[in-house]
């Protein structure tokens, strides 16, 4: 069972990013721009080079930076699917995509790593959390997964095969060039000044591939609708039901797992968005902003999430972000993609167009290496999906807590919101603090609580 209608037939060309549909059209619809005087001095930057007499498509963005052309950029877009890599032959048949970003070895920032008892690798941690959601959802509703990694990276072609055997419509994409660069503006000499230090320039690609890049790159691909998971995270329930479907027909934009709260780099975020919001004070509504001043640490889990990539896209998200960008505070500051996405969703969607998924047990936990709690949970958790088998759940999370040693303080929460579980002495939620959000989520009057699927 699919979830979406396809975009081509079998006998449908897609053009490559090197084809010359895609080029004339673009030309023709640049001609037409400087006709009508929209093209004029340096508002608009467009490289068409010629490789071995091919000529080369410009950059999407540079194209977005004219504000009068939406409808025909859409149309030419919708119209061509101009595939951002340039090796990129993949026939696009569906309209949802699941996406990763791995490391193939030790993290670029955290180094080795633990799953509390046992040394993990890049490797066997996609490794593990491809087997869980294959399992518990990709068998039952196909949608096409793609792993991305760096140009940093250099995985074994034949491991890439090895990961591929029992996994229909999953690739493996490298991300180089464009995608996995300074933002324009931004020299590496500046490196020193950057806040955060034990946090790789790569850790900061990473932030702003999955707060700016990524929308542009998918919809070049063809795809409307994306699940992001995490290398780490993993999917320890079944899911009964097509989530794509349900995010459709729901009308929902943007999906989570697990709230949570974060701060760091958040103070410059807040002046950019301030800023924003004094020079368009109708992108947002007055309940919402309320909301966003009471608590502007909340957010969501983006280990984990679900997104309609137009809504990253279209104003007034697509022209905070490219603010967001040129200030260049992902990589001086660390301002992280939960932060800028959390902000966006916040604030200019409402809360019933964002879902908290809480029907499927997830875990994603980051083990702390300093000294003091080296070993245990920093941030993140193992949650429990609602209506989840109970005796499955005991042995899922006495497997979790005897992973960690006795001096590990593990936070844990109950909820008394499940028939099945009433009358249980199990959590609902341990790890880290992340469980505490899980409680504020009933207060009266919180954010959270006005999220429709809550």
């Amino acid at each position: 069972m699919t979830s979406s209608s396809p975009h081509t037939d079998e006998n449908t060309p897609v053009p490559s990013r090197n084809g010359t549909n895609s080029t004339f059209k673009i030309f023709l619809l640049l001609t037409s721009l400087a006709m009508a005087g929209l093209v004029r001095n340096k508002s608009i930057y467009i490289n068409v080079e010629s490789i071995n007499g091919v000529m080369k498509t410009p950059n999407i963005e540079n194209l977005a930076a004219i504000s009068d052309f939406g409808a025909m950029r859409d149309e030419l877009l919708l119209s061509d699917s101009i595939i951002p890599s340039e090796s990129q032959n993949h026939v696009v048949k569906n309209t949802d995509v699941i996406v990763y970003l791995a490391q193939f070895g030790h993290h670029s920032s955290y180094g080795q790593q633990t799953d509390g008892v046992n040394e993990i690798t890049g490797t066997s941690k996609l490794n593990h959390s491809l087997t869980t959601l294959y399992k518990n959802y990709v068998d039952d509703f196909p949608c096409d997964v793609i792993v991305f990694y760096s140009e940093d990276d250099s995985p074994d072609p034949e491991l890439l095969q090895e990961l591929k055997k029992g996994r229909p419509r999953l690739r493996f994409e490298q991300l180089e060039g464009q995608w996995w660069s300074l933002p324009p503006g931004l020299s590496m000499s500046t490196r020193r000044s950057w806040k955060l230090p034990g946090f790789s320039v790569g850790y900061r690609h990473m932030i702003r591939w999955y707060s700016k890049l990524i929308w542009s790159y998918l919809h070049g691909l063809g795809y409307t609708h994306v699940m992001r998971i995490d290398d780490d995270s993993y999917i320890y329930s079944t899911i009964k039901y097509n989530l794509f479907e349900y995010m459709r027909d729901h009308n929902k934009r943007y999906a989570f797992r697990q709230p949570c709260t974060d701060s760091v780099g958040i103070g410059h975020l807040n002046d950019l968005m301030d800023e924003f919001l004094k020079d368009n004070p109708n992108a947002t509504t007055p309940e919402l902003l309320e909301h966003y001043h009471q608590d502007r640490k909340l957010g969501f889990y983006n280990n984990w999430f679900m997104a309609d990539i137009s809504f990253f896209l279209s104003p007034p998200g697509s022209t905070f972000l490219d603010i967001v960008d040129r200030s260049h505070i992902m990589y001086t500051q660390r301002t992280n993609d939960l932060l800028i996405q959390s902000t966006l969703a916040r604030l200019f969607l409402q809360p019933k167009e964002i879902q908290w998924f809480q029907d499927f047990t997830y875990q994603h936990v980051t083990i702390s290496r300093r000294k003091v709690e080296s070993g245990c949970p920093s941030v993140g958790a193992l949650t429990r999906g609602e209506g989840t088998d109970i005796s499955l759940w005991r042995q899922r999370s006495d497997e979790f807590i005897s992973r960690f040693s006795s001096a590990c303080h593990l936070h844990a929460t109950v909820r008394k919101d499940d028939r099945a579980f009433n009358n249980s002495a199990y959590y609902d939620c341990i790890g880290s603090k992340l469980c505490t959000m899980e409680i504020l989520a009933f207060e009266n009057g919180h954010y959270l609580q006005k999220i429709a699927s809550h």
